[in-house]
């Protein structure tokens, strides 16, 4: 299977493996087989009470691999009405990983190790059901099990896209899949072509597509039978990972929006007019027109212009295109069919050669302009915001000036010091001191809300805000992410690392605005391994810092308006127990610290410091929980001044460290 000529352009999984023989591949539980009256042909049915119970491997034995090479995965099935299901895909990438793709209408957020990709899989309903309107009401597609209505769908799987995008991966090839109950399945195919099973091979034929273009209709033994009179997309779905909808980053797999719901925009995010959009449409009504036999009677030929090289040197140059067009992974896909530029009522068409350098292609490319709409591939009219695997990175980011994110307190120092770490909106700079170099983390799709190091700066931490807040674990030296969570919490404003590395803890508001404390286990998080809840605890009290104490993974402190509390872990859950202020009531208190670690460290040896937006600096005995001494921070003498009186000192400690000789 080394080659991957023979798989072009497509394999029909079920018939290369011989799957009704049961030879290569295996069935475990309740799988049958059954006459389906709506496709008219036989499908496999996959039934059990829990999915794990009954499925179809392929290929049988888990060592071996079935070697598909093919850019995009399709799956024809329809699940269940009121059942779960899960699918389980094994692909290869670049250098030997393994890496799991599952999908399933069980999940409900969306989860990302190195080696594990889970989403949540949303069933659509029949058009015009009171489960499609839940759905709209809801903005999402339906959670949980699969409704009455669900139809049998078409899924399309761009691999490596997912690859690309979630794990900076490149894909390799597809080692295996596992389908669990609950489903009836017709059929799956690799391949590397764009297909649309909404048209039809004459279709496709008037409109000029071929598989040299990388586009095309599905395979006549893969298409979904059409009563004539009907369109294709009124009896099934299609659903597309990633689709052509707005949210980014794809946390789930769903039907993508109608038509008349979505809004056509340009390449630049500006709203496409009407005028703009109607030669695609009117080439569309043309298309079946020309199906149904109807005669057009051309009365006029539209004027065609070459457009010189001169002339388009301040647009984008169809060569350059073609060079962003080109992925680091894959070659087999550098001949797609681009999308037209639409230029008031003009449409721009343009072609690259099939062969030869990028010398001769710059040199034989001309540019079309027509007045009249042209034939396009209906994936292309969909709104024009058709997407394209791009290189990854189009441009290399070098230097970013600016600092900030969801809050302005983020700043971290290397335990070496030659190296501060800060957010600028949702990227994290790691700038050297000394080199003046930057260092770039990017990952999050919103404003960095907090950071945290470890003891030894070998892992860091970062939150960003929004509804739904996204937790990442960094390798701070390679730079890559070794994990990325989402809690159920509208935004953490602290995280805290034990110096281990293997407890993580973060501060934030739940949906009721309510503190929430949530302590993970991040010890097997560099092995890959998955990030687990060890506690969690709502308070009423006010939290600005929490941090976890560098002798004992289990125990916190932390501090807020008039309150400093010790935390601890014990049985799985998160108890904590006041700092006696006295008569030192309505103070903001801004950080906590503890002295510099001891050689041989006692519990009760430990004193902890806190620091308050008035300037007071309190000395706490953490074994005894009680104040023991209280100061306050004074103005620098000012010498030579003629001032009889001290003018009054109104700054406050906002952040603490503690040295051997002295606290900053």
């Amino acid at each position: 299977m080394a080659c991957k000529d023979w798989q072009h352009p497509y394999v029909n999984i079920f018939k290369h493996i011989k799957v009704e023989e049961w030879k290569r591949s295996s069935k475990v539980g309740d799988v049958s087989t059954s006459m389906n009256k709506t496709l008219k042909c036989s499908v496999f049915r996959i039934r059990a009470p829990v999915p794990a119970n009954s499925y179809i491997l392929v290929p049988k034995n888990i060592k071996h691999s079935l070697g598909l090479t093919g850019r995009y995965f399709y799956l024809l099935f329809r699940p269940t009405p009121g059942k779960y299901f899960i699918v389980h895909l094994d692909v290869s990438v670049k250098g030997g990983l393994a890496v799991r793709i599952s999908f399933s209408n069980m999940f409900k957020e969306f989860k990302s190790t190195p080696t594990w990709l889970q989403f949540p899989f949303l069933c659509a309903a029949a058009n015009d059901s009171v489960y499609e309107g839940r759905a709209k009401t809801n903005r999402h597609g339906l959670m949980g099990p699969a409704p009455p209505s669900v139809r049998w769908t078409c899924l399309m799987l761009d691999l490596e896209y997912m690859m690309s995008i979630y794990l900076k991966h490149c894909y390799h090839s597809l080692k295996s899949i596992k389908l669990c109950a609950n489903m009836a399945v017709k059929n799956m195919f690799t391949t590397d072509l764009l297909l649309d099973p909404g048209i039809s091979f004459n279709e496709a034929k008037l409109m000029g597509l071929t598989s040299s273009q990388g586009l095309g209709p599905i395979p006549r033994e893969m298409a979904f039978p059409v009563p004539k009179g009907t369109s294709w997309h009124d009896l099934y779905d299609y659903i597309r990972f990633p689709s052509d909808g707005s949210k980014l980053p794809f946390f789930s797999i769903q039907k993508e929006k109608s038509k008349n719901e979505a809004e056509c925009t340009n390449d630049d995010g500006s709203p496409v007019t009407e005028e703009h959009v109607k030669p695609v449409q009117d080439c569309m009504s043309r298309s079946k027109q020309f199906h149904r036999n109807q005669a057009v009677m051309v009365t006029s030929i539209p004027e065609l212009g070459v457009v010189s090289k001169h002339q388009r040197d301040g647009s984008l140059s169809p060569n350059d295109d073609q060079h962003q067009q080109r992925s680091t992974c894959s070659s087999s896909h550098q001949d797609t069919l681009m999308a037209p530029i639409i230029t008031g009522r003009e449409v721009h068409v343009y072609a690259h050669p099939e062969g030869g350098s990028d010398e001769l292609a710059e040199e034989s490319e001309e540019f079309l302009c027509s007045n009249v709409p042209s034939p396009v591939h209906p994936l292309l009219s969909k709104g024009l915001t058709q997407k394209k695997l791009l290189p990854d990175p189009i441009l290399k980011l070098n230097r970013i000036i600016g600092f900030g994110g969801a809050t302005a307190s983020c700043a971290l120092w290397t335990k070496t010091g030659d190296a501060v770490v800060y957010p600028c909106h949702a990227i994290i700079v790691s700038l050297n001191v000394f080199s003046n170099q930057q260092r770039f983390f990017i990952g999050h799709t919103d404003k960095v809300s907090a950071l945290a190091f470890n003891g030894n700066t070998t892992l860091l931490a970062s939150a960003q805000m929004g509804n739904h807040s996204v937790v990442r674990v960094w390798n701070y030296q390679k730079g890559t992410c070794l994990s990325m969570f989402r809690i159920a919490a509208h935004s953490l404003s602290c995280l805290s690392f034990s110096y281990s590395g293997a407890i993580l803890c973060g501060v934030g508001k739940d949906s009721k605005i309510k503190t929430m404390v949530v302590v993970w286990n991040t010890l097997k998080v560099r092995e890959g391994g998955d990030v687990t809840i060890l506690a969690k605890a709502h308070t009423d009290v006010d939290i600005n810092t929490m941090k976890v104490t560098f002798f004992d993974d289990t125990r916190m402190v932390s501090c807020g308006w008039d309150n400093i509390r010790l935390w601890r872990v014990r049985n799985g859950t998160l108890r904590s127990c006041p700092v006696d202020l006295g008569e030192y009531r309505s103070i903001d208190f801004t950080d906590v610290t503890f002295e510099e670690q001891s050689s041989n460290p006692c519990l009760g040896d430990f004193t902890l410091y806190a620091s308050s937006r008035n300037g007071y600096i309190f000395e706490i005995d953490y074994s005894r929980v009680v104040i023991k001494n209280i100061r306050r921070l004074q103005p620098a003498q000012q010498p030579h001044s003629n001032c009889r009186e001290k003018p009054p000192f109104k700054t406050g400690a906002f952040k603490i460290t503690m040295t051997q000789s002295a606290c900053c």
